[in-house]
């Protein structure tokens, strides 16, 4: 009687026993699955890196060999990959490219005289890029440089110099589409320097350097020439004042003067006026006026002048230098 009461199958730690058990397995097999996925991420990450490590040392494969025979010299290129250019050039001179489509090239190139580096660049299908440097010795080679062109601001003017490691024959230049003026080295030269007025406003000017073996260089920048004020300053018909006029193309920007030593600064009104025209009552005696006029370009122009009223002999006197327009200069690199 006591044993059939003790047994209940649906007693509370016969439940318990059989939740943990399937707690536990559950655990177990989340554990194994963590494990496995570690381990499957591992083994991709390590090999995609060994994928990508290979993917670098192929991408290094193309071999450059230059084989150098009196005056010429042979460019071989070879690539496990297609190879679509082959840039190279001597020096510091412009680089020259060859085309392909191919695993292999081969390119004859003339040899500088004297010493000379030669630089080489091939860009695969992958725009991946080998480079390689050489110095090459010749005392059979020939002029394959090209002349150098340097334009220089000069004051009011424009510097052109043209120079060549062997010996030039002329310089050409002109502004926009002008004629040409030439100018001819001395037998032998390595230079020729010339001079040139720049044009009033933003014009295009060209320059072309040929040396001896015709070897070109062609160079065009655009400039800008910048004019000062314009001032005039006339005795009125009675000689009891002077009449003052300011004038600037692109605007003037401000106008002030000393007049017997007393400063003044003229109220020109909104905007920037092209012109300015005021006049300035004289004293008895000696007067000086001191004018400034500035332009929005940057530009400026200064008068000095002198008279005298009320007395026997009036007269009037200026420093007429002042009043020419000058040219002042920018420049700005036209791109090609």
């Amino acid at each position: 009687m006591n044993q059939i009461l003790d047994y209940n199958p649906n007693s509370k730690t016969n439940k318990s026993g059989g939740s943990d058990k399937i707690v536990r397995v559950f655990a177990i097999l989340l554990i194994i699955f963590a494990i496995a996925l570690i381990a499957i991420v591992g083994y991709g990450m390590i090999s995609n890196k060994k994928q990508a490590d290979n993917a670098i040392v192929e991408q290094t494969q193309a071999n450059i060999a230059v084989d150098v025979q009196e005056a010429q010299a042979t460019i071989k290129v070879t690539h496990d990959k297609t190879i679509q250019k082959l840039v190279y050039s001597w020096n510091t001179s412009s680089e020259r490219t060859i085309k392909a489509s191919e695993k292999y090239i081969e390119e004859k190139i003339d040899i500088p005289a004297g010493d000379n580096t030669l630089h080489i660049k091939v860009i695969d299908e992958n725009g991946v890029e080998t480079t390689h440097d050489e110095e090459i010795s010749s005392e059979q080679g020939v002029d394959i440089i090209n002349p150098v062109i340097e334009l220089s601001l000069d004051g009011k003017k424009l510097k052109i110099s043209a120079t060549d490691e062997t010996a030039l024959d002329f310089l050409t230049y002109r502004w926009n589409e002008e004629n040409e003026e030439t100018v001819y080295a001395e037998e032998g030269s390595k230079e020729i320097t010339t001079e040139v007025e720049i044009l009033k406003g933003k014009n295009d000017l060209t320059v072309v350097a040929v040396d001896t073996s015709n070897n070109t260089t062609t160079e065009t920048k655009s400039f800008t020439g910048l004019t000062k004020p314009e001032i005039k300053v006339t005795l009125s018909e009675d000689g009891s004042s002077i009449e003052i006029r300011a004038e600037h193309e692109s605007g003037i920007e401000s106008v002030s003067y000393n007049f017997n030593n007393v400063d003044y600064d003229v109220d020109i009104g909104s905007g920037n006026p092209t012109t300015i025209q005021f006049e300035q009552k004289l004293e008895v005696g000696y007067n000086r006026i001191i004018l400034t006029v500035k332009s929005i370009d940057g530009t400026e122009s200064k008068f000095d002048g002198e008279c005298s009223y009320g007395e026997a002999g009036d007269t009037t006197s200026q420093n007429a230098s002042n009043q020419t327009n000058e040219q002042e200069t920018s420049s700005q690199d036209n791109q090609q």
